[in-house]
This record gives C-alpha cells, sequence and structure tokens, in this order.
C-alpha cells in the first residue's frame, strides 16, 4: 500500500493524536478504541516500576479513574513533533493526567481507512516541574 507523505497526510495522523488527547481528558474509553488498535500495547516507567499492559488492560483502569474533565482539569497536552513516512508515523507528544506528566511517543500505522495508535511508549514525571522545564525536558 502506497501513502504519499503530504500535508494531509500528517495533517490526519496530528488529527488522531488530537483525537487521543481529547477522549484521555474525557475519560471515554468508546473513543479511545477508534483510535487505539485492539493490539496496542502501552510501556513505560509508572511511579517508579516498568509498565507493559494491553490497550484493553488500560482502558479498564481508564474506566475506573475520573476523567481530568470530570475534576475540572484543563487539558493540557502537545503534539511536539509528528513524522510521517508512507504507512507508518512517530508522534513526540506531552501531556499532564492527573499528578503526572508524560512525554510519549506514539507509533502510528495507516490501516488504509485511517491512522490508529499501536504502541504507546512513555516517560513519566512529577507535572509540578514547570512547563519550561517539561519543554527542555521533552527535546
Amino acid at each position: 500500500m502506497e501513502l504519499e507523505n503530504t500535508p494531509a497526510t500528517e495533517a490526519a495522523a496530528r488529527a488522531t493524536v488530537n483525537d487521543y488527547f481529547s477522549a484521555i481528558y474525557a475519560g471515554d474509553t468508546q473513543r479511545l478504541a477508534n483510535v487505539f488498535s485492539p493490539t496496542a500495547m502501552l510501556v513505560g516507567w509508572d511511579e517508579g516500576e516498568l509498565k507493559c499492559v494491553t490497550r484493553d488492560r488500560w482502558f479498564a483502569f481508564v474506566e475506573a479513574t475520573p476523567s481530568p474533565r470530570s475534576l475540572g482539569a484543563a487539558l493540557d497536552s502537545k503534539i511536539l513533533h509528528v513524522d510521517v513516512f508512507g504507512t507508518v508515523a512517530v508522534a513526540k507528544v506531552r501531556e499532564v493526567y492527573r499528578s503526572f506528566a508524560y512525554v510519549e511517543f506514539l507509533s502510528l500505522l495507516w490501516t488504509g481507512q485511517r491512522w490508529q495508535i499501536v504502541n504507546k511508549c512513555y516517560h513519566q514525571f512529577k507535572s509540578e516541574i514547570s512547563s519550561t522545564d517539561r519543554e527542555r525536558d521533552a527535546r
């Protein structure tokens, strides 16, 4: 399958990442299921422990946890970089979720109909770090 590297292709990958931001902010696992491949894995250091979980196990956590929106928290997520080549893309993002900030690398795959996240690899740190420090650390 061929997919041309155009501004529209990158914009579509960015739209998928923004859908992820909106869905996790709302705690909406139905919307997250549209963004994440059923086989997606999430891997990273979480509260000092290396975690590797399936998409569905993560969804159970999301469903059991009050969403940032329900707690009145502001949406604090940003796409730092997107690189697209053919049918694959990687997005480097920063987001705050509850009391932690994250830098995440999201691997996306073009399914023939849409971009889906197939892997999320992340680093977690305390969100009390200033936004300037987060930007520097994310580079």
